[in-house]
Protein backbone atom coordinates (compact mmCIF):
# COMPACT_ATOMS: atom_id res chain seq x y z
CA UNK A 1 0.00 0.00 0.00
CA UNK A 2 0.79 3.72 -0.72
CA UNK A 3 0.09 6.93 0.70
CA UNK A 4 -0.36 10.35 -0.71
CA UNK A 5 -1.72 13.12 1.00
CA UNK A 6 -1.33 17.07 1.25
CA UNK A 7 -1.65 18.66 4.83
CA UNK A 8 -1.57 22.61 5.49
CA UNK A 9 1.15 23.32 8.24
CA UNK A 10 -0.81 24.39 11.16
CA UNK A 11 0.94 25.69 14.71
CA UNK A 12 -0.22 25.33 18.20
CA UNK A 13 1.44 28.10 20.65
CA UNK A 14 3.32 29.53 17.40
CA UNK A 15 5.15 26.26 17.12
CA UNK A 16 4.66 24.51 13.75
CA UNK A 17 2.64 21.49 13.90
CA UNK A 18 2.01 18.58 11.72
CA UNK A 19 -1.66 16.45 12.66
CA UNK A 20 -1.54 12.76 10.69
CA UNK A 21 -4.75 10.69 11.49
CA UNK A 22 -5.85 8.36 9.22
CA UNK A 23 -6.60 4.26 9.67
CA UNK A 24 -4.37 4.04 6.58
CA UNK A 25 -1.60 4.66 9.18
CA UNK A 26 -2.30 1.11 10.41
CA UNK A 27 -1.53 -0.63 7.20
CA UNK A 28 1.43 1.07 6.92
CA UNK A 29 2.96 -0.27 9.73
CA UNK A 30 2.10 2.93 11.98
CA UNK A 31 0.46 1.21 14.69
CA UNK A 32 -0.81 2.99 17.59
CA UNK A 33 1.82 2.49 20.53
CA UNK A 34 5.03 2.18 18.28
CA UNK A 35 7.78 4.86 18.05
CA UNK A 36 8.80 6.72 15.10
CA UNK A 37 11.81 8.49 14.32
CA UNK A 38 12.18 11.69 13.00
CA UNK A 39 15.23 12.51 10.24
CA UNK A 40 16.09 15.82 9.04
CA UNK A 41 16.68 15.69 5.17
CA UNK A 42 17.61 18.45 2.37
CA UNK A 43 17.24 17.17 -1.14
CA UNK A 44 17.64 18.93 -4.43
CA UNK A 45 14.53 19.63 -4.20
CA UNK A 46 14.61 21.63 -0.81
CA UNK A 47 13.75 20.40 3.05
CA UNK A 48 12.05 17.32 4.48
CA UNK A 49 11.98 15.13 7.13
CA UNK A 50 11.61 11.00 7.15
CA UNK A 51 9.45 9.16 9.82
CA UNK A 52 10.33 5.81 9.82
CA UNK A 53 8.98 2.73 12.63
CA UNK A 54 11.41 1.31 14.63
CA UNK A 55 11.34 0.36 18.44
CA UNK A 56 14.35 1.63 18.88
CA UNK A 57 13.67 5.51 18.17
CA UNK A 58 13.75 6.49 21.96
CA UNK A 59 14.57 10.38 20.52
CA UNK A 60 11.61 9.86 18.18
CA UNK A 61 7.83 10.29 18.84
CA UNK A 62 4.69 8.06 19.50
CA UNK A 63 2.03 6.77 17.20
CA UNK A 64 -1.09 8.08 19.33
CA UNK A 65 -5.01 6.75 18.87
CA UNK A 66 -8.35 9.05 18.82
CA UNK A 67 -11.37 6.88 18.37
CA UNK A 68 -14.44 8.29 16.32
CA UNK A 69 -17.34 6.28 15.15
CA UNK A 70 -15.88 3.74 16.61
CA UNK A 71 -13.19 3.22 14.98
CA UNK A 72 -9.37 3.62 16.12
CA UNK A 73 -7.89 6.18 13.95
CA UNK A 74 -3.67 6.38 14.55
CA UNK A 75 -2.17 9.80 14.96
CA UNK A 76 0.89 11.19 14.26
CA UNK A 77 1.20 14.46 16.30
CA UNK A 78 4.42 16.58 15.19
CA UNK A 79 4.68 19.77 17.57
CA UNK A 80 7.83 20.82 17.54
CA UNK A 81 10.69 23.66 15.92
CA UNK A 82 12.99 21.01 16.10
CA UNK A 83 11.58 18.75 13.65
CA UNK A 84 9.27 21.20 11.21
CA UNK A 85 11.21 24.02 11.68
CA UNK A 86 12.91 24.13 8.00
CA UNK A 87 9.97 24.19 6.78
CA UNK A 88 9.25 27.71 7.53
CA UNK A 89 7.45 30.00 4.60
CA UNK A 90 5.62 26.98 2.90
CA UNK A 91 2.25 26.40 3.79
CA UNK A 92 1.77 22.94 2.41
CA UNK A 93 3.15 19.81 2.81
CA UNK A 94 3.25 16.38 0.74
CA UNK A 95 3.46 13.60 2.45
CA UNK A 96 4.31 10.19 0.41
CA UNK A 97 4.56 6.55 2.39
CA UNK A 98 5.09 3.04 1.73
CA UNK A 99 4.87 0.21 4.84
CA UNK A 100 7.04 1.50 8.15
CA UNK A 101 8.77 4.90 6.06
CA UNK A 102 7.09 8.52 5.27
CA UNK A 103 8.47 11.22 3.42
CA UNK A 104 7.64 14.98 4.54
CA UNK A 105 8.03 17.52 1.80
CA UNK A 106 6.94 20.53 0.69
CA UNK A 107 4.49 20.00 -1.92
CA UNK A 108 4.98 21.66 -5.62
CA UNK A 109 1.64 24.18 -4.54
CA UNK A 110 3.93 25.20 -1.51
CA UNK A 111 7.44 26.30 -3.56
CA UNK A 112 5.03 28.20 -5.81
CA UNK A 113 3.89 30.01 -3.26
CA UNK A 114 7.30 30.56 -1.46
CA UNK A 115 8.32 31.44 -4.54
CA UNK A 116 5.36 34.36 -4.97
CA UNK A 117 6.06 35.56 -1.77
CA UNK A 118 9.75 36.54 -2.52
CA UNK A 119 10.91 39.86 -3.03
CA UNK A 120 12.04 40.77 -6.25
CA UNK A 121 13.01 44.15 -8.60
CA UNK A 122 11.19 42.97 -11.26
CA UNK A 123 8.67 40.83 -12.07
CA UNK A 124 7.84 38.84 -15.03
CA UNK A 125 4.04 39.49 -16.59
CA UNK A 126 2.07 37.39 -18.60
CA UNK A 127 -0.89 38.88 -20.56
CA UNK A 128 -3.54 36.51 -21.18
CA UNK A 129 -6.14 37.68 -23.78
CA UNK A 130 -3.42 39.86 -24.57
CA UNK A 131 -5.58 41.81 -27.49
CA UNK A 132 -3.21 44.62 -29.37
CA UNK A 133 -1.71 45.38 -25.62
CA UNK A 134 -3.35 48.10 -24.08
CA UNK A 135 -2.74 46.36 -20.78
CA UNK A 136 1.06 46.14 -21.40
CA UNK A 137 0.70 49.37 -22.38
CA UNK A 138 -0.36 50.22 -18.31
CA UNK A 139 2.21 47.42 -17.05
CA UNK A 140 4.97 49.94 -18.55
CA UNK A 141 6.32 50.40 -14.84
CA UNK A 142 9.98 49.23 -14.97
CA UNK A 143 9.13 46.73 -11.94
CA UNK A 144 7.03 45.23 -14.61
CA UNK A 145 8.49 43.06 -17.86
CA UNK A 146 6.58 41.31 -20.09
CA UNK A 147 7.75 38.27 -21.25
CA UNK A 148 4.46 36.21 -23.25
CA UNK A 149 1.03 37.34 -24.24
CA UNK A 150 -1.64 34.72 -25.05
CA UNK A 151 -3.87 35.43 -28.14
CA UNK A 152 -6.61 34.06 -30.10
CA UNK A 153 -6.48 36.33 -32.92
CA UNK A 154 -3.08 36.30 -35.47
CA UNK A 155 -4.18 39.94 -36.51
CA UNK A 156 -3.83 40.90 -32.59
CA UNK A 157 -0.97 38.70 -32.27
CA UNK A 158 0.46 40.51 -35.13
CA UNK A 159 0.39 44.16 -33.52
CA UNK A 160 1.14 42.86 -29.61
CA UNK A 161 4.57 41.44 -30.93
CA UNK A 162 5.27 44.36 -32.81
CA UNK A 163 4.82 46.26 -29.65
CA UNK A 164 6.69 43.63 -27.51
CA UNK A 165 9.61 42.31 -29.98
CA UNK A 166 11.26 40.12 -26.97
CA UNK A 167 8.48 38.68 -25.30
CA UNK A 168 6.59 34.96 -26.22
CA UNK A 169 3.43 35.44 -28.58
CA UNK A 170 1.54 32.46 -27.80
CA UNK A 171 -1.46 31.89 -30.56
CA UNK A 172 -3.92 29.82 -29.56
CA UNK A 173 -7.34 29.17 -27.61
CA UNK A 174 -5.89 29.40 -23.94
CA UNK A 175 -8.80 26.40 -23.22
CA UNK A 176 -6.40 24.02 -25.24
CA UNK A 177 -2.90 25.91 -23.77
CA UNK A 178 -1.28 23.63 -20.73
CA UNK A 179 0.12 25.77 -18.02
CA UNK A 180 3.21 23.71 -18.48
CA UNK A 181 3.92 25.41 -22.03
CA UNK A 182 3.68 28.86 -20.74
CA UNK A 183 7.40 30.84 -19.28
CA UNK A 184 8.24 31.25 -16.00
CA UNK A 185 6.17 34.32 -15.18
CA UNK A 186 5.45 36.04 -11.44
CA UNK A 187 2.32 37.73 -12.33
CA UNK A 188 -1.22 37.70 -14.36
CA UNK A 189 -2.92 40.56 -16.19
CA UNK A 190 -6.06 38.46 -17.61
CA UNK A 191 -8.86 40.84 -19.72
CA UNK A 192 -11.35 38.24 -19.55
CA UNK A 193 -13.39 38.51 -23.01
CA UNK A 194 -17.18 40.42 -22.02
CA UNK A 195 -18.56 39.09 -25.39
CA UNK A 196 -21.08 36.95 -23.18
CA UNK A 197 -21.04 38.72 -19.45
CA UNK A 198 -22.17 42.34 -20.93
CA UNK A 199 -25.49 42.85 -20.58
CA UNK A 200 -26.03 43.86 -24.44
CA UNK A 201 -24.55 40.46 -24.91
CA UNK A 202 -26.34 38.38 -22.49
CA UNK A 203 -29.71 39.58 -24.33
CA UNK A 204 -28.66 39.53 -27.86
CA UNK A 205 -27.31 35.68 -27.44
CA UNK A 206 -29.81 34.86 -25.19
CA UNK A 207 -27.60 34.28 -22.28
CA UNK A 208 -29.71 35.86 -19.77
CA UNK A 209 -28.94 33.99 -16.26
CA UNK A 210 -26.28 31.69 -17.76
CA UNK A 211 -23.33 33.97 -19.55
CA UNK A 212 -21.03 31.07 -18.60
CA UNK A 213 -22.74 29.16 -21.37
CA UNK A 214 -21.91 31.28 -24.09
CA UNK A 215 -19.06 30.53 -26.43
CA UNK A 216 -15.86 32.56 -24.57
CA UNK A 217 -18.26 33.04 -21.06
CA UNK A 218 -16.19 29.50 -19.49
CA UNK A 219 -12.74 31.43 -20.23
CA UNK A 220 -12.51 32.06 -16.45
CA UNK A 221 -11.96 27.75 -15.61
CA UNK A 222 -8.86 27.58 -17.46
CA UNK A 223 -7.50 30.98 -15.42
CA UNK A 224 -8.41 29.30 -12.67
CA UNK A 225 -6.70 26.06 -13.53
CA UNK A 226 -3.33 28.35 -14.82
CA UNK A 227 -3.26 29.84 -10.85
CA UNK A 228 -3.52 26.92 -9.22
CA UNK A 229 -0.87 25.43 -10.74
CA UNK A 230 1.72 28.40 -10.88
CA UNK A 231 0.64 30.86 -8.06
CA UNK A 232 1.84 33.70 -9.06
CA UNK A 233 2.90 36.37 -6.62
CA UNK A 234 -0.45 38.55 -8.24
CA UNK A 235 -2.68 38.48 -10.84
CA UNK A 236 -5.08 41.06 -12.37
CA UNK A 237 -8.23 40.51 -13.97
CA UNK A 238 -10.63 42.49 -15.25
CA UNK A 239 -14.35 42.29 -17.41
CA UNK A 240 -18.01 44.46 -17.55
CA UNK A 241 -19.62 45.18 -14.19
CA UNK A 242 -22.11 42.58 -14.60
CA UNK A 243 -19.56 40.08 -14.09
CA UNK A 244 -19.04 41.18 -10.76
CA UNK A 245 -22.88 39.36 -9.91
CA UNK A 246 -22.29 36.58 -11.94
CA UNK A 247 -21.89 32.99 -10.82
CA UNK A 248 -18.68 33.35 -13.13
CA UNK A 249 -17.30 36.26 -11.03
CA UNK A 250 -18.37 35.25 -7.80
CA UNK A 251 -16.54 31.63 -8.34
CA UNK A 252 -13.75 33.60 -9.39
CA UNK A 253 -13.08 35.60 -6.38
CA UNK A 254 -13.80 32.55 -3.61
CA UNK A 255 -11.91 30.45 -5.71
CA UNK A 256 -8.61 32.59 -5.52
CA UNK A 257 -9.74 32.82 -1.32
CA UNK A 258 -9.16 29.55 -0.88
CA UNK A 259 -6.15 28.93 -2.98
CA UNK A 260 -4.83 31.93 -0.44
CA UNK A 261 -4.88 34.93 -2.00
CA UNK A 262 -5.78 38.27 -0.71
CA UNK A 263 -8.79 39.18 -2.85
CA UNK A 264 -9.83 42.87 -3.74
CA UNK A 265 -12.10 43.95 -6.62
CA UNK A 266 -14.17 47.15 -6.94
CA UNK A 267 -16.18 48.80 -9.73
CA UNK A 268 -14.26 51.75 -11.34
CA UNK A 269 -15.80 54.51 -12.83
CA UNK A 270 -13.25 56.46 -15.26
CA UNK A 271 -15.78 59.47 -15.96
CA UNK A 272 -16.05 60.34 -12.15
CA UNK A 273 -13.15 58.92 -10.21
CA UNK A 274 -10.45 58.60 -12.42
CA UNK A 275 -10.43 62.16 -15.04
CA UNK A 276 -11.21 60.47 -17.98
CA UNK A 277 -13.66 61.66 -21.03
CA UNK A 278 -15.04 58.00 -21.52
CA UNK A 279 -17.67 56.57 -19.27
CA UNK A 280 -17.36 53.18 -19.58
CA UNK A 281 -17.09 51.58 -16.15
CA UNK A 282 -15.35 48.17 -15.46
CA UNK A 283 -14.88 44.62 -12.76
CA UNK A 284 -11.57 45.30 -11.67
CA UNK A 285 -9.75 41.95 -9.18
CA UNK A 286 -6.48 42.50 -8.03
CA UNK A 287 -5.36 39.24 -6.43
CA UNK A 288 -2.12 39.28 -3.83
CA UNK A 289 -0.35 36.69 -2.11
CA UNK A 290 1.60 39.06 -0.59
CA UNK A 291 -1.36 40.97 1.69
CA UNK A 292 -4.10 42.61 0.46
CA UNK A 293 -4.15 45.68 -2.03
CA UNK A 294 -6.31 47.97 -2.07
CA UNK A 295 -7.44 49.20 -5.79
CA UNK A 296 -6.64 53.28 -5.99
CA UNK A 297 -9.02 55.40 -6.66
CA UNK A 298 -8.34 59.23 -6.66
CA UNK A 299 -11.90 59.93 -6.76
CA UNK A 300 -11.48 62.90 -9.36
CA UNK A 301 -14.17 63.63 -12.11
CA UNK A 302 -13.61 64.18 -15.44
CA UNK A 303 -13.61 68.08 -15.71
CA UNK A 304 -12.69 69.02 -19.05
CA UNK A 305 -14.04 68.66 -22.07
CA UNK A 306 -13.59 65.89 -25.32
CA UNK A 307 -12.00 68.46 -27.30
CA UNK A 308 -8.74 68.16 -26.26
CA UNK A 309 -8.07 64.49 -27.16
CA UNK A 310 -9.38 65.23 -30.94
CA UNK A 311 -7.70 66.26 -33.72
CA UNK A 312 -7.72 70.26 -34.60
CA UNK A 313 -10.83 71.18 -37.03
CA UNK A 314 -9.88 70.39 -40.61
CA UNK A 315 -12.52 71.70 -43.61
CA UNK A 316 -10.49 68.93 -45.93
CA UNK A 317 -10.51 65.96 -43.66
CA UNK A 318 -13.98 66.71 -41.84
CA UNK A 319 -16.04 67.34 -45.47
CA UNK A 320 -14.16 64.13 -46.34
CA UNK A 321 -14.83 62.23 -43.21
CA UNK A 322 -18.58 63.44 -43.33
CA UNK A 323 -19.52 62.84 -46.88
CA UNK A 324 -17.89 58.98 -46.68
CA UNK A 325 -20.95 58.21 -43.75
CA UNK A 326 -23.39 60.80 -44.96
CA UNK A 327 -25.84 57.65 -46.41
CA UNK A 328 -25.42 55.52 -43.26
CA UNK A 329 -25.84 58.84 -41.62
CA UNK A 330 -29.71 58.99 -43.09
CA UNK A 331 -30.50 55.39 -42.19
CA UNK A 332 -29.20 55.26 -38.92
CA UNK A 333 -31.36 58.51 -38.34
CA UNK A 334 -34.45 57.04 -39.77
CA UNK A 335 -33.60 53.78 -37.50
CA UNK A 336 -33.18 55.63 -34.43
CA UNK A 337 -36.21 58.05 -34.87
CA UNK A 338 -38.87 54.45 -35.88
CA UNK A 339 -37.40 53.31 -32.21
CA UNK A 340 -38.10 56.86 -30.39
CA UNK A 341 -41.44 56.53 -31.63
CA UNK A 342 -42.05 52.96 -30.39
CA UNK A 343 -40.80 54.57 -26.94
CA UNK A 344 -37.51 52.35 -26.96
CA UNK A 345 -35.35 55.66 -26.42
CA UNK A 346 -33.01 54.33 -28.43
CA UNK A 347 -31.31 57.28 -30.22
CA UNK A 348 -28.37 58.73 -32.54
CA UNK A 349 -25.46 59.78 -30.20
CA UNK A 350 -24.07 62.84 -32.27
CA UNK A 351 -21.57 64.89 -30.17
CA UNK A 352 -19.75 68.66 -30.45
CA UNK A 353 -16.40 69.48 -29.13
CA UNK A 354 -17.68 70.62 -25.96
CA UNK A 355 -19.25 67.57 -24.28
CA UNK A 356 -18.16 66.22 -21.21
CA UNK A 357 -18.38 62.70 -21.66
CA UNK A 358 -17.97 60.11 -24.00
CA UNK A 359 -20.08 56.71 -24.34
CA UNK A 360 -17.87 53.63 -25.11
CA UNK A 361 -16.51 52.92 -28.03
CA UNK A 362 -17.21 49.19 -28.92
CA UNK A 363 -15.39 46.66 -31.04
CA UNK A 364 -18.00 47.09 -33.58
CA UNK A 365 -17.33 50.98 -34.24
CA UNK A 366 -15.84 50.32 -37.59
CA UNK A 367 -19.20 49.03 -38.71
CA UNK A 368 -20.94 52.68 -38.16
CA UNK A 369 -24.05 51.54 -36.23
CA UNK A 370 -25.99 53.24 -33.77
CA UNK A 371 -23.79 51.92 -31.42
CA UNK A 372 -21.48 54.12 -32.12
CA UNK A 373 -20.63 57.93 -31.38
CA UNK A 374 -20.06 60.54 -33.73
CA UNK A 375 -18.52 63.91 -34.06
CA UNK A 376 -20.52 67.16 -35.58
CA UNK A 377 -18.88 68.98 -37.87
CA UNK A 378 -20.58 72.01 -39.89
CA UNK A 379 -20.16 69.08 -42.97
CA UNK A 380 -22.40 66.55 -41.09
CA UNK A 381 -21.36 63.94 -38.31
CA UNK A 382 -18.42 61.97 -38.46
CA UNK A 383 -16.51 59.04 -36.71
CA UNK A 384 -14.07 59.65 -34.14
CA UNK A 385 -10.66 59.23 -36.12
CA UNK A 386 -8.25 56.01 -35.10
CA UNK A 387 -5.79 58.14 -33.57
CA UNK A 388 -8.62 60.15 -31.65
CA UNK A 389 -10.03 57.10 -30.03
CA UNK A 390 -5.96 56.15 -29.10
CA UNK A 391 -5.74 59.25 -27.23
CA UNK A 392 -9.05 58.89 -25.46
CA UNK A 393 -8.39 55.39 -23.98
CA UNK A 394 -4.46 56.44 -23.49
CA UNK A 395 -3.00 53.60 -25.52
CA UNK A 396 -1.06 53.66 -29.11
CA UNK A 397 -1.22 51.12 -31.73
CA UNK A 398 1.34 50.54 -34.61
CA UNK A 399 -0.80 49.21 -37.17
CA UNK A 400 -2.40 52.11 -39.76
CA UNK A 401 -5.31 50.06 -40.24
CA UNK A 402 -8.63 51.96 -39.15
CA UNK A 403 -10.75 48.69 -38.79
CA UNK A 404 -7.91 46.86 -36.40
CA UNK A 405 -7.45 49.86 -34.46
CA UNK A 406 -11.31 50.37 -33.51
CA UNK A 407 -11.52 46.40 -32.52
CA UNK A 408 -7.97 46.39 -30.46
CA UNK A 409 -9.54 49.55 -29.10
CA UNK A 410 -12.92 48.30 -28.17
CA UNK A 411 -11.60 45.31 -26.83
CA UNK A 412 -9.35 46.72 -24.93
CA UNK A 413 -8.52 48.94 -21.43
CA UNK A 414 -8.23 52.16 -20.93
CA UNK A 415 -4.92 52.99 -20.09
CA UNK A 416 -4.39 55.58 -18.20
CA UNK A 417 -6.78 54.33 -15.79
CA UNK A 418 -5.10 50.89 -15.15
CA UNK A 419 -1.75 52.59 -15.36
CA UNK A 420 -2.95 54.35 -12.11
CA UNK A 421 -3.56 50.30 -11.00
CA UNK A 422 -0.61 48.91 -12.00
CA UNK A 423 1.41 51.98 -10.35
CA UNK A 424 0.32 51.57 -7.10
CA UNK A 425 0.71 47.60 -7.31
CA UNK A 426 4.15 47.85 -8.22
CA UNK A 427 4.56 50.20 -5.29
CA UNK A 428 3.10 47.76 -3.43
CA UNK A 429 4.85 44.28 -4.15
CA UNK A 430 7.98 43.94 -2.03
Amino acid sequence: MRLTSFHSLGSNRKTPRLWLESARLDRLGFSPGCRVAVTPIRSATGPGITLTVGDDCAAGVSVVERRTAGYVRPVIDLNSRRHLGHFAGFRELKITGTYGHMLVTPSVRAFSIHDGLASRSVYRMVDIFCGGGTASDAFANPRFRVVAGVEVSPLFADEYSRKHPDAEIILGDFRFIHPSELPEFDGLFVGLPCTCHSTQARTKKGLRGAPELGDTGDLYIPVLGLVATRMPAFLVLENVPSFATSLAGRTVLAHLARLGYHVSSAIIDPLNDYGEPSSRRRWVCVATLHRRFSIPNPHTPFRGTINRFLDRPNAVLDRQDASRIAKTIVGLRAHSDRHAAKGNGFRLTVLDRHAKKLPTILKSYHKINNSGAFLSTPYGPRMLRPGEVCRIHGHTFISDDATSVYQMSGQGVQTRVFRTIADALAEFLP
